[in-house]
């Protein structure tokens, strides 16, 4: 009897035993994958962030036009992680829209931008920023979950791996003059629609074309404006962006982790600055 007591005692550290290894195995594999995702982020952060504008332009050699984005796909160890860099200067600026108007008036933008691709319902929750800093154009909106309603980070990059959701036309970042080489000709619609007529729109279109390498100033003087058309213009446009973003999207097993890091250098009418949004 002394003997199956014994055995039965010992049956039973062993269980408890084998249970407490298994949890500790699978707790050292959990902050293993937690480990890895974090400085997995922190050197595609490290590494791509700068060379932002570099990517840009080797996206731009491999097609036809420039790119306001480009994705990739990267596997470190056994976790997968999609990127996509993106020039927030060739989008249609939030706070430069509310600034030049109202918030009707971003309202009917972000609806001309939509197109009926994105299906998030707009829900403008603008704020006063006081952080002391040199902003223009004033900040109002300090990212894309003050415009929409609840979004996830899948409903602003889009569900294509090019990123078509309101991220991809659409920020809260940047001095607000748009790169017109690289917007999209809608984008460049809304922004410069109090400016242009839709001849001299059709025509920057069709010049930035044929001349891809020409300034500002060289496409302006082309253009034949007014010359208070002339001066709004060379304030709302630019040929060279300073603020750039990263989106990093970790692959787990069954959940996945997103970061947005937005990289500002400064100029005469803004700080520089670094922001990260994490979900």
């Amino acid at each position: 009897m002394m003997v199956l007591v014994v055995l039965a005692i010992a049956g039973s550290l062993l269980a408890v035993s084998a249970r407490r290894t298994s949890e500790r195995a699978l707790e050292a594999g959990a902050a293993q994958r937690e480990l890895q995702r974090k400085w997995g982020m922190r050197s595609i952060q490290t590494a791509l962030l700068p060379r932002a504008e570099a990517i840009l332009e080797e996206k731009t050699a491999e097609g036809d036009r420039p790119r306001v984005s480009a994705a990739r796909a990267i596997t470190l160890g056994d976790m997968g992680f999609a990127i996509v860099v993106g020039d927030e200067q060739a989008k249609a600026n939030v706070n430069l829209i509310v600034a030049l108007a109202d918030r009707e008036r971003l309202r009917g933008s972000i609806s001309i931008l939509n197109g009926g691709r994105w299906l998030l319902p707009v829900v403008l929750r603008p704020v006063q920023e006081k952080s002391g800093e040199i902003r223009s154009p004033p900040v109002q909106y300090a990212s894309l979950e003050q415009v929409f309603a609840a979004p996830s980070p899948a409903d602003l990059l889009g569900k294509a791996p090019d990123a078509e959701g309101p991220a991809a036309r659409l920020t809260c970042w940047g001095n607000g003059k748009l790169n017109f080489r690289r917007a999209e000709e809608l984008v460049l619609r809304v922004v410069l629609s109090d400016i242009l007529d839709e001849y001299q729109m059709h025509r920057l279109c069709v010049l930035r074309e044929e001349m891809p390498e020409a300034s500002v100033s060289g496409i302006l003087g082309l253009l034949e404006l007014e010359k208070d058309k002339r001066a709004l213009l060379q304030k709302r446009v630019t040929d060279a962006s300073s603020c750039h973003s990263l989106w990093i999207v970790a692959q787990g097993r069954t959940r996945n982790w997103c970061r947005l890091i937005v990289r500002q250098q400064g100029d005469e009418a803004n700080d520089s600055g670094l922001w990260t949004f994490a979900w």
